[in-house]
């Protein structure tokens, strides 16, 4: 179990959808925030800093702007993902990110690019389907998907995969 602290912003439909007098009405508007939870422990173990946060009336997502998310899986790894928008879907605790995602493995100095990510943060895994490079010590990787796991520390890239080593 943890904790999670976050100034929530609560609707229930689809992002931006209109009214029946055609104009969409904002319902809350958050500009710099960060979002932390903590483990058993008390440690901060997962950290979410955003540029803006703008939901909808009637909305069950939240439109992200600069996203920046930081979490630790095993043996204490650090991944640092960054994009440059997303949407929160609180209820289930995922975050679709896009218009360029860039996740680093600060331990191994891993990173993996991408146009677009789901992440989902329970359970810390995050899968994409389109195309990725992937770039470790001495080699570069690309792909066509990607399936990720923060806590194991892998990355599998599907889809005519090709390797080039330095």
């Amino acid at each position: 179990m943890s904790v999670s602290f976050w100034r929530s912003l609560t609707p229930s439909e689809a992002l931006f959808a209109r009214r029946d007098s055609g104009v969409s009405v904002i319902e809350s508007y958050v500009k710099g925030g960060t979002r932390t939870q903590f483990s058993h422990s008390g440690a901060a173990s997962e950290v979410m800093h955003i540029g803006s946060a703008e939901r909808q009336l009637g909305s069950e997502v939240t439109a992200l702007k600069s996203i920046r998310y930081r979490t630790e899986g095993e043996d204490d790894l650090r991944w640092d993902i960054a994009a440059e928008a997303g949407v929160l879907y609180e209820r289930t605790n995922e975050l679709a990110l896009q218009d360029g995602v860039t996740v680093y493995e600060a331990t191994n100095q891993a990173t993996l690019n991408t146009d677009t990510m789901l992440l989902n943060m329970d359970q810390k895994r995050a899968e994409g389907h389109d195309d990725v490079l992937l770039t470790g010590r001495g080699s570069k990787s690309t792909g066509a998907g990607f399936e990720l796991d923060l806590v194991a520390n892998t990355a599998t890239l599907k889809g005519n995969v090709k390797t080039q080593y330095e």
